[in-house]
């Protein structure tokens, strides 16, 4: 599930798996109203991919 959260206050919206260009808009909005920016993006897939990488180089990093 695509996730959108601002780093600077608790903005925070959601959108199905196939929706995620409906992201857009609303990171938008928040950053006009707010100046807030820059305002983030988590994809589940990149997340997972992200925790794999790190775990790898743990792996790594432990068998030296």
């Amino acid at each position: 599930m695509p996730i959108a959260y601002c780093a600077a206050c608790e903005w925070e919206r959601r959108a199905d798996e196939d929706s995620s260009e409906d992201l857009n808009r609303p990171m938008i909005n928040h950053y006009v109203e707010t100046g807030h920016g820059p305002i983030e993006r988590l994809d589940l897939a990149d997340s997972l991919s992200t925790l794999s990488a790190r775990h790898d180089s743990w792996d790594r990093h432990e068998r030296e």
